[in-house]
């Protein structure tokens, strides 16, 4: 079966100003995010406003997607839902679609038992063909429930066509302890950016990066420098999207993304899903003065611009901010370092 790897890009999900999906926008995204070198997409997910949408949303942007990646890149569809019943009708709509392989997220706001979990889990893989691909999702900061190793043993055991997990809490002993899943044959990939490279080098997949919607040719850096066995350079590439994610991530970080794809000239509006809403005007020029389209008052000069320079959508090179200068390490230690 195939496994996932390298970059995958949640994708956010462009609104229209009524709030309606914006396919032309979201065909814009998938090119965009191919184009710089991302591996694979994943539509639907906790980034994508997967759970303001509708089933048969979901189910018409994943068959864009399909159509719009057309082989180019993976396509890992998140079909969680609050209901095992729902979960397995987006399951099976998505097998039928032509997705690669699916995300599954834990039920959410009910706290449920691991025997819950875990019979949930068995039947959404039953309800697909044993060669389906199938990711366990946890997210447990938001969803409510956690999947533990000995849970996701367990599944990984009983269900043959669940491979992997994408794990979205930052808990590194744990990701490890995934790693070990299935005598080792099983797919790890981290949601919290700044673990990719940490998860590399320890023998993850990759990641399913939010922050890739806006800088993905910062996340295909990193994987490329590591495909390649230049570490040295992955620690550094990774340190800068470490902080540049201190930028894009925050308490609205859904609406950053969409606010950078505008001004990169990706998408057409900046529209979140009610009850989110988009960055005031003042907090976006605040969080976003390295946007190629932004006024000139908050572009730096052109001396300093970042390695394999970031470009927007109609080929302009992408500067360092004097704000994200500012985010620099001041000790040589820095994170990526550390990692």
């Amino acid at each position: 079966m195939k496994k996932f790897y390298g970059v995958v890009t949640p994708l956010s999900t462009p609104m229209c100003a009524d709030e309606s999906v914006d396919y032309d926008s979201l065909e814009s995204l998938c090119h965009f995010l191919i184009e710089k070198g991302i591996n694979g997409l994943y539509p639907n997910g906790t980034t994508g406003e997967g759970i303001y949408l509708t089933a048969d949303e979901r189910k018409k942007i994943l068959e864009h997607v399909v159509k719009t990646a057309a082989g180019r890149a993976v396509v890992l569809s998140m079909v969680g839902a609050a209901t095992t019943a729902e979960t397995i009708e987006l399951a099976q709509h998505a097998e039928k679609a032509g997705a690669d392989g699916i995300g599954v997220v834990t039920p959410y706001y009910h706290k449920l038992s691991d025997d819950q979990l875990f019979a949930h889990y068995k039947k959404v893989s039953e309800s697909v063909a044993s060669d389906f691909p199938i990711y366990l999702y946890a997210i447990p900061q938001l969803a409510a429930n956690d999947i533990s190793v000995s849970l996701a043993e367990r599944i990984a055991n009983e269900c043959p066509n669940v491979i992997g997990i994408k794990y979205s809490y930052p808990d590194m002993p744990r990701m490890l302890k995934f790693l070990n899943v299935r005598g080792g044959d099983f797919s790890v990939v981290t949601g919290p950016d700044d673990l990719f490279y940490c998860l590399l080098a320890s023998g993850g997949d990759g990641t399913i990066s939010g922050n890739s919607n806006v800088i993905p040719e910062c996340y295909a850096a990193v994987y490329s420098a590591f495909l390649r066995g230049d570490y040295t350079a992955a620690a550094k590439l990774q340190d800068r999207v470490i902080r540049l994610n201190a930028v894009l991530s925050g308490p609205n970080s859904l609406a950053c993304y969409k606010a950078g794809l505008v001004r990169r000239g990706v998408i057409a509006h900046r529209t979140l899903r009610s009850p989110l809403t988009e960055l005031a005007p003042a907090e976006e020029e605040a969080l976003l003065p390295w946007s190629p389209n932004a006024p000139e008052r908050f572009r730096r000069p052109s001396t300093e611009v970042i390695s394999s320079p970031l470009v927007c959508h109609s080929g302009a090179p992408l500067q360092t901010s004097s704000q994200e200068k500012a985010l620099r390490p001041t000790s040589s230690a820095s994170t990526a370092r550390r990692l």
